[in-house]
């Protein structure tokens, strides 16, 4: 087993999900240079999964990467059964689980994971034998450290008592504040860190997400917070939020997550961008440190 330090890396790191389409078509050059910019800026965490593409996020990554490859810590998952190319259902079975990890790193050219995540939680196993063959991975080195995503406190009890669980994964915003009321008080002054994905509101924090302006295969099309009537409503709610970031002549993205940052020590943010830009703007969150009264008024703003 190799000695390694999870909270080492940078807090901000990127979610790599959005490079592969998901919100719609982005060029393969744009998204290898938002990742090596991201190097440039000092990111060293990067998120993806098997799912993502399917599988193409991964090879994407690898690519870009190239020999900064043993400079950066990786997550990716697993926990999904695909026919072609589509999700048919949840699988987190041991062979299925070792099948999707071989596959992961042959697609990421590595030995190991930094961190492996079992993506959605699979209701046929107890999360026992998941962590079991999970933990086995860790005594291969296939995988340094381990985490889950969508989980609860009860679960993560359950998974630590066979394996420590180092990383937590669960959508938390300005608009999505659901673990604020038992998962983050569960794992605080823990080893774990909570790692939040979907950071913006899947654009909507960054103002980027505007009515009738996606794409076909957008996939937030199946989101209600992005059905016209819903989406001007939380507009509306981000009144706070827009008026913060142009009173400090900031990006709305930078201020959203700065919020974040200011919750708990132990919190990590992996916001995705689809262009240089937006990435530097995600970056620049951590130069952006909140007044108690800006804080207080942020959190008003609760679930959308």
């Amino acid at each position: 087993m190799v000695s390694y330090d999870p909270r080492s890396a940078s807090r901000i790191g990127l979610g790599c999900m959005a490079l592969t389409g998901i919100y719609g078509p982005i060029s393969r050059d744009v998204a290898v240079r938002i990742i090596q910019r991201a190097i440039e800026l000092g990111v060293t965490h990067f998120d993806t999964a098997e799912l993502y593409g399917p599988y193409l996020n991964e090879e994407l990554l690898a690519e870009a990467l190239g020999p900064d490859q043993k400079n950066v810590e990786i997550a990716t998952k697993f926990g999904y059964r695909f026919q072609n190319g589509k999700i048919v259902g949840l699988d987190s079975m041991p062979r299925s689980i070792r099948a999707a990890v071989e596959g992961s790193l042959k697609r990421l050219r590595r030995d190991y994971v930094d961190v492996l995540y079992q993506h959605r939680p699979d209701p046929a196993l107890p999360i026992e034998d998941v962590i079991g063959t999970m933990s086995d991975l860790v005594k291969e080195g296939k995988a340094r450290t381990l985490g889950l995503s969508a989980t609860d406190p009860q679960s993560l009890r359950r998974a630590h008592a066979v394996h420590p669980i180092s990383f937590v994964q669960n959508e938390f915003s300005l608009i999505q504040r659901d673990p604020e009321k038992e998962l983050l008080p569960s794992i605080r002054g823990s080893s774990t860190d909570f790692v939040c994905y979907s950071p913006l509101g899947r654009g909507l924090l960054a103002g980027t997400a505007k009515i009738g302006n996606r794409a076909p295969t957008d996939y937030r099309s199946n989101d209600v917070r992005f059905q016209p009537q819903h989406l001007a409503e939380i507009t509306d709610r981000l009144a706070q939020l827009w008026r913060i970031a142009a009173y400090r002549e900031a990006s709305s993205a930078s201020v959203a997550l700065a919020w974040l940052l200011s919750k708990e020590p132990s919190i990590r943010i992996i916001p995705g961008a689809t262009s240089v830009e937006q990435l530097e703007a995600n970056i620049r969150s951590s130069e952006v440190n909140l007044t108690d009264e800006e804080i207080e008024s942020l959190n008003l703003i609760g679930n959308a």
